[in-house]
Parts: structure tokens; sequence; C-alpha cells
């Protein structure tokens, strides 16, 4: 399955693999922020705060391990 998924990533655009690096990221720290908010944190927050954090999160990581390809979407096309 990881095999199918590696070829599968490798072979979009730039664009389309920040969009989807974002997206699992996103994915991943709303669930790691709503596990940690059940067991280990006193109070509750709201899903307003748990959305906005993911979505900080997500950008934030997204942007920092995927620089190359954040280079590659903004990069101006050479004009001979």
């Amino acid at each position: 399955m990881i095999k199918k998924y590696n070829e599968w990533h490798n072979g979009l655009t730039p664009l389309k693999k920040f969009i989807v690096s974002f997206m699992l990221n996103w994915l991943y720290w709303l669930i790691a922020w709503l596990i940690a908010d059940e067991f280990f944190f006193d109070e509750k927050h709201s899903w307003k705060y748990h959305i906005f954090h993911a979505t900080w999160m997500a950008f934030f990581m997204t942007i920092s391990f995927s620089w190359k390809g954040v280079k590659q979407i903004f990069k101006r096309p050479y004009n001979s």
C-alpha cells in the first residue's frame, strides 16, 4: 500500500503534492490535538480552536518540510 501511494504521490505536480501533504498534515494535527485534549489537558477547547490549531500547524509543517516543492510552485517559468 505504501509503495502504491509513493508511486501515486511521485506522479503528482508540485502543487498537488503540496495540497495532499497539507490535507494529511491537517488531519494528523486535528486528530492529535483532539486526543491530547481528551487525555492530557484539564480544560476543553472549542472546535474553532481545534480547527485553527490544525490549520496553523499543517501550514507551518507542510511549508517547512517540503520547501523544495514550495519553491517549485512559485518558480517562474523560463522564458527564452
